[in-house]
C-alpha cells in the first residue's frame, strides 16, 4: 500500500539516484501525514486541536537545523542517507509508542532526519534544471497518491499505528542503497555578500507568506471534519486534489508573473477553507490553495532575484526565511484554532495578504545593478 507513490514516481523515469526517490518520497509521506495525525491525536491523547500542533512546530524545527546547517559540515555520502533513514524510522516508531508528552521530542529529531534527507537529494541535483524538476515534482505526486491513503489509514487504526506504519516505510529507501551512487560534490566554501535592503524585504514577504499558510493549511483536516462536518476520507481525497492542483503550476516551466496575485489567491484560499465553513468553499480552497501557491513561490522568488545584487546567494537565504515562517505558523495557528477557526482563518489569511503587498510593491520597483554589473 505505502510503495504505491514510488511505482507512480518510477513511470515517470526520473534521473535521480533510486534511494534519493525512495527517501524523498518516504519523507513526503511524513510530511503528508502531519494535519491527519493532528486531528486523530488530540482524540487519542485527549489534548487541544491547537497544542497538537506543536508537533509539527518542532519536526520543522528539526527540519531547518539539519537542512541548513547539513551543508555546512557534512559532505554527502550514502552512509548520511542511511543513518537519517534509519533515524527517521526509529524517531516514527517510537512516536507510536509513547505518550503526547514524550513525542514531542522525538518529532523533532525526525525534522533532524528530515532535514538531512531533503539537504542530500537537492545537493545530488543542484543546478541542473532537469533533475531538479525531477525532485520538486516528487511532493504533488506523493501527496497525491497518499493522502486519501494515510487519512483513511489514520482514522481506521488510530494515530500510533500511523506513526508505526511511517517507521516501517523507512525500510524502503535502504533497499537501493547498495544500487545507488551520489554523485553530488563536496560544498564549496566562497564569500558572501549582504543582501539589499529590498532582497530582505521579499525574503521577509516570503517567510510571511509561508507562516499564514502553514498556519492554516496544518489544521485544514480538524477545520473540515469538526467545522464543516466532512468525513475523513472525504477530506484526504481533498487533499489528494489539493495536490494534482499543484502539479502543473510546480512542472511549469515559463516564467511566473504577478507574485503579489498568486500569493493573494493562496490567501484567499486559506479565508475559504478556515471561515466559511461550507463543503463546497472547502473545496474550492484546497484545490485554489494547490494551484496558487507553487505559482506563487517561484513568482516570489523573481521578484527575489529581481531586487538582489548577487541573487544566487539569497536561494538558500529565501528557504531559511521560509522554513522559520512553517516552524512559526504552528504555534500561531494553534493558539488561534483553540480560540476560534474563524479567528484562525482570517489572521492566516490576512498574514498571507500582507505578504501579497509587500511582493506587489517590491515587483514595481526598479531592479539594482547586476552582480556582473557592480563594480
Amino acid at each position: 500500500m505505502f510503495q504505491a507513490p514510488l511505482r507512480a514516481l518510477g513511470s515517470l523515469r526520473p534521473n535521480v539516484p533510486p534511494v534519493i526517490l525512495a527517501a524523498t518520497s518516504v519523507s513526503t509521506v511524513v510530511f503528508t501525514s502531519t494535519p491527519f495525525l493532528i486531528t486523530e491525536l488530540a482524540d487519542e491523547h485527549g489534548v487541544s486541536t491547537g497544542r497538537v500542533g506543536l508537533i509539527s512546530s518542532l519536526q520543522l524545527a528539526g527540519f531547518v537545523i539539519a537542512s541548513w546547517g547539513a551543508g555546512r559540515v557534512l559532505r554527502p555520502r550514502r552512509r548520511l542517507m542511511v543513518i537519517a533513514v534509519l533515524i527517521g524510522l526509529v524517531a516514527n516508531v517510537s512516536s507510536g509508542l509513547v505518550d503526547y508528552s514524550a513525542m514531542l521530542p522525538l518529532r523533532f529529531v525526525n525534522g533532524i532526519a528530515l532535514g538531512t534527507i531533503a539537504w542530500l537529494a537537492w545537493a545530488e541535483v543542484f543546478g541542473d534544471d532537469e533533475r531538479i524538476g525531477d525532485v520538486a515534482v516528487i511532493g504533488p505526486i506523493v501527496g497525491t497518491v497518499m493522502s486519501p491513503i494515510v487519512g483513511t489509514f489514520g482514522d481506521r487504526f488510530g494515530p500510533d499505528r500511523l506513526f508505526i506504519a511511517l517507521g516501517l516505510i523507512h525500510v524502503i529507501p535502504l533497499l537501493f542503497v547498495r544500487a545507488s551512487r551520489l554523485s553530488s560534490p563536496d560544498r564549496v566554501h566562497k564569500s558572501r555578500h549582504r543582501p539589499t535592503g529590498s532582497a530582505v524585504a521579499a525574503m521577509v514577504a516570503l517567510g510571511l507568506l509561508t507562516l499564514g499558510g502553514s498556519a492554516v493549511f496544518v489544521f485544514a483536516n480538524s477545520i473540515g471534519r469538526d467545522e464543516v462536518g466532512l468525513g475523513a476520507l472525504t477530506v484526504a481525497l481533498l487533499f489528494s486534489v489539493n495536490s494534482i492542483a499543484g502539479v502543473p503550476s510546480s512542472r511549469f516551466r515559463g516564467e511566473r508573473r504577478n507574485a503579489a496575485l498568486w500569493v493573494s489567491s493562496t490567501a484567499t484560499a486559506a479565508f475559504l477553507i478556515a471561515v466559511v465553513h461550507h463543503p463546497i468553499a472547502f473545496a474550492a480552497g484546497l484545490t485554489l490553495w494547490g494551484f496558487a501557491f507553487w505559482m506563487a513561490v517561484p513568482a516570489a522568488f523573481s521578484v527575489l532575484a529581481r531586487n538582489s545584487l548577487y541573487p544566487a546567494e539569497r536561494a538558500g537565504d529565501a528557504q531559511a526565511y521560509m522554513a522559520v515562517g512553517r516552524m512559526i505558523g504552528p504555534i500561531i495557528g494553534g493558539v488561534l484554532y483553540d480560540v476560534n477557526a474563524w479567528a484562525l482563518g482570517i489572521v492566516g489569511s490576512g498574514i498571507m495578504f500582507s505578504s501579497a503587498v509587500a511582493l506587489g510593491l517590491l515587483g514595481r520597483r526598479r531592479s539594482p545593478v547586476s552582480a556582473a554589473g557592480a563594480p
